[in-house]
């Protein structure tokens, strides 16, 4: 009988994944011919767009539009390359002008349709071109997130109707003499959990009927070649596959699972059938899940979603199933209903242990590989969701904690002494916690099913606030600064600089304007860009200068003839939204978590893994039941704690440096540069020299010799690197410590301005 049940598990996984390849999640374009607002002067044959997975031709568009809006004729849609992936359209003899590109696109792996825009200019000015990048829209749809979510409460239904009843509810009752009352019980719990598994097969025939409408109203999927096409991607083969092993479901459910001849019939293979079943209908949910979108790993990467989805819904589905249980056996006597309590929980808490540390193991997986980073996780629709999922599963462990931590041993006391005045009290606190955490574990499912609906964060916009301006000014010596950031989003901006003097008249003998960037969250060097003069006193830069989230230094270089060269410093936040604004000192708790945490990088994800390595380890030995539970559960914990601590390990030997979480609470404004200069001349100068080159009157004398600020040495560290080694020095190298003579406000002024060193050489090299 083992044999045959592993038989026909084999069977249908092979069956399943023979009918599919892996490859991509939401459509989205990798290139296109003409490029987004590209400017050309010989128009193309074809008008090309690569997208990152196979898309379905026949239910697919590619629209050209002349900047009026009206329609131009091109030719019908055809893939060009094996994968399918690359679609291209016929163009007609076009009149010079700026057209607009819109396109809309199936993807023929989870159903979702993208849509997008970008335009080009043919023979004409930039001016001419109203867009200034594609524009891409994977939008949710109501009817989808409800289908997945039905969908996967559905197959909770059924995989806790049968994964209850053979992991938990058989090994306590198979080899038991019950009494009359318990006898009704397990057939009364039985039958009821059929009733459930035919709501459970409902619910996802219900989320079958509601995919196949959503597709319709955009692609008619009632003409018969529609049809086809549709049923021809892997989508619609899952679709299709969903219903065939959903029919088989009821098949056996209505036909074989039968409980009418008593508790002979509670272990047949007809349930072991059923098991195998509901496992097939989670896995047609992982191979069309975000999972495939991964160019790399991507067979593990499903495998892993595939162990996500069979852990959840035995976790829910047994939750739901346990909280029944503890309902209806309050009909028992106090000794019978506290030893049947204690025995579910020790039976429910290893399996459940057992699934959520499968759920978070390959959740913190699935999350490195879709997610993106921490920015996109509290910048993006998909990163917050995936943070109110996170959320509700904590609140559901801190219940199960409760349970097994300082609910079990009273049960241990109840069925020690059923006669107890406290058993009643006891017996329903731990049911309403089971109801309590089930309900919350219900929701997850909701978060879950709209989370396959949205578009993964690692390939989603940021939340940014609605485009506008960001306006700064500084004051740098004799001149005022303004400058202008438009669209003031993260990516690309136009920086328009406007000088005037101390009577706001224009400046306009500048000779050379020029803008450096420095990213202040950790050591990616600076860039610069040189601005285009426009006349009276103003200039321009265009440009993706600001492309992180976080914290930074925008200095303004202005060389005039017969003066030293000016600088206007300013700070600009990066919002987790994608919104450019000045640096305020307001609380913002999600930016603060992101910027942390991306500085702290693997140091903070390798101290998180470890730390649940070691609780989990303390939770194992609380809910094993056997030495066999005990070993699974331990496994998990030391999986956990080897990838923990060899991020720790990472962090520590590649990244950390003493001062990698100080931030530069100083500007360089005139006052701060004209303090560190006062300080360096007094401290540095005789090894340094006067011009920060490395070349003072002891310099010679010095092996390694000093550092040349001006060859680019300072931008390849984070002001708080050059802050410990001005206060606790240098190993190995002549360069002291100055802890003794300067304060810490002192310390920054002098990185400032040894900021500044180099930027003036880099300004003059750049003028060259």
């Amino acid at each position: 009988m083992k044999f045959q049940r592993l038989l026909l598990f084999l069977l249908l996984v092979g069956l399943l994944w023979g009918a599919v390849q892996p490859v991509f999640a939401h459509a989205v374009p990798e290139f296109s011919n003409p490029a987004p607002n590209a400017l050309i002067d010989e128009l193309p044959d074809n008008l090309i767009i690569q997208f990152n997975e196979p898309i379905v031709a026949n239910l697919s568009r590619i629209d050209l539009l002349t900047q009026s809006g009206e329609a131009v004729a091109a030719g019908p849609l055809q893939l060009i390359d094996a994968d399918g992936r690359t679609a291209a359209v016929s163009l007609p003899a076009l009149e010079p002008g700026a057209y607009l590109v819109s396109w809309q696109v199936l993807s023929a792996v989870d159903g979702h349709t993208t849509n997008g825009t970008f335009a080009f200019g043919y023979g004409v000015a930039a001016t001419a071109v109203t867009t200034t990048e594609s524009i891409v829209t994977a939008q949710i749809s109501p009817l989808s997130a409800i289908a997945r979510w039905l969908t996967l409460t559905g197959i909770a239904l059924l995989m806790g109707l049968f994964a209850y009843r053979l992991l938990v509810w058989n090994p306590i009752v198979a080899d038991v003499d019950l009494e009359a009352d318990e006898e009704a019980l397990d057939l009364k719990l039985a039958q009821l959990g059929i009733r459930i598994g035919i709501i459970g097969i409902v619910l996802v025939g219900i989320g079958l009927v509601l995919v196949f409408i959503d597709q319709t109203r955009v692609y008619d999927l009632l003409q018969t070649a529609n049809l086809q096409t549709w049923i021809g991607t892997r989508f619609g083969t899952m679709w299709l596959v969903r219903f065939l092993l959903l029919a088989l479901s009821h098949f056996n459910l209505s036909l074989f699972v039968d409980v009418k001849n008593g508790r002979k019939e509670l272990r047949g293979w007809e349930w072991w059938l059923g098991f195998v079943l509901v496992i097939g209908l989670s896995l047609t949910v992982s191979l069309i899940s975000h999972s495939a979108a991964l160019t790399e790993d991507s067979v593990q990467a499903i495998l892993v979603d595939w162990v996500h989805v069979l852990a959840g819904t035995i976790w829910v589905g047994g939750l739901l199933f346990l909280a029944i249980s503890l309902w209806q056996a309050r009909t028992l006597n106090n000794e019978a209903r506290a030893w049947l309590n204690l025995s579910l929980m020790l039976n429910f808490s290893a399996v459940a242990a057992i699934s959520v540390g499968l759920l978070l193991t390959s959740g913190g997986y699935l999350a490195a590989k879709h997610v993106g980073g921490w920015t996109e996780l509290v910048g993006t629709a998909y990163g917050l969701l995936l943070l109110g999922k996170i959320g509700l599963a904590l609140l559901t462990i801190t219940i199960a904690g409760v349970n097994l931590l300082f609910v079990r041993p009273r049960l241990n006391a109840v069925y020690e002494t059923p006669e107890s005045a406290q058993t009643p009290r006891v017996l329903r606190r731990f049911s309403r916690l089971v109801w309590t955490e089930m309900t919350v574990a219900l929701l997850i499912l909701l978060a879950a099913g709209v989370l396959t609906d949205l578009q993964r964060g690692v390939d989603a916009p940021l939340l940014a606030d609605a485009p506008g301006q960001t306006t700064v000014t500084q004051s740098a010596e004799d001149l005022q600064v303004e400058l202008q950031i438009e669209p003031a989003l993260v990516g690309s901006n136009t920086f328009d600089i406007r000088i005037t003097d101390e009577n706001g008249e224009p400046v306009t003998n500048a000779e050379d304007v020029s803008v450096r960037y420095t990213f202040l969250g950790q050591s990616l060097g600076s860039s610069t860009g040189q601005a285009e003069a426009l006349g009276n006193g103003r200039y321009r830069l265009e440009g993706s200068y600001i492309s992180l989230i976080g914290t930074w230094q925008v200095e303004v270089s202005i060389r005039r003839p017969n003066t030293f060269d000016t600088f206007a410093a300013y700070r600009l936040e990066a919002g987790v939204g994608g919104n450019i604004r000045e640096l305020d000192r307001g609380v913002r708790p999600l930016e603060e978590f992101a910027k942390f945490m991306n500085r702290a990088n693997t140091g903070a994800t390798g101290a998180g893994i470890v730390l649940f390595a070691l609780l989990w380890g303390f939770v194992g030995v609380r809910a094993a039941k056997n030495e066999g539970q005990l070993v699974a559960l331990l496994a998990i914990s030391l999986v956990c704690f080897w990838l923990g601590s060899s991020q720790l390990f990472d962090f520590f030997t590649n990244e950390y440096t003493p001062a990698k979480f100080a931030t530069n609470p100083i500007l360089p404004d005139v006052e701060s540069i004209a303090i560190g200069q006062e300080l360096f001349t007094e401290n540095c100068v005789p090894c340094h020299g006067p011009e920060g080159r490395g070349n003072g009157p002891t310099a010679q004398t010095l092996s390694p010799p000093p550092a040349d600020f001006a060859a680019g040495h300072t931008a390849t560290h984070t002001d708080g690197d050059l802050f410990f080694w001005i206060l606790q020095g240098i190993e190995d190298t002549a360069m002291p410590a100055f802890d003794d003579q300067l304060t810490e406000e002192q310390a920054w002024h002098l990185v400032n301005y040894v900021r500044r060193l180099s930027v003036r050489e880099d300004a003059a090299t750049a003028s060259q």
